[in-house]
């Protein structure tokens, strides 16, 4: 009888603050290229297709409650979003879902 194993799920996570040398949005692109293992730039992928960059930064300002949390689906992977002394970042690939 052959037996199915669980595919392994890819999960990158990150840490972002506002002192940084690139934005939230950044931080969330580069977290996506490192689960997705390729260069955003050079596929057609879009963020804002899927969530506006300038409320998910507005949404994590410095002075942003510590509860705030944003989850969303974009071109294969899960991103969620939570505040935690800066924001954590974490994106799990949903590919083989």
């Amino acid at each position: 009888m052959k037996q199915d194993r669980p595919e392994q799920t890819t999960t990158v996570r990150e840490s972002y603050t506002p002192h940084q040398d690139r934005s939230l949005t950044e931080a969330v692109l580069d977290a996506i290229e490192e689960c997705k293992g390729e260069d955003l730039l050079r596929t057609d992928f879009v963020l804002y297709e899927d969530i506006n960059p300038d409320a998910l930064e507005s949404l994590f300002r410095h002075d942003a409650q510590p509860r705030t949390t944003v989850t969303f689906d974009t071109d294969g992977v899960k991103v969620e979003l939570w505040g935690d002394d800066g924001v954590k970042i974490r994106v799990t690939d949903r590919s083989d879902e």
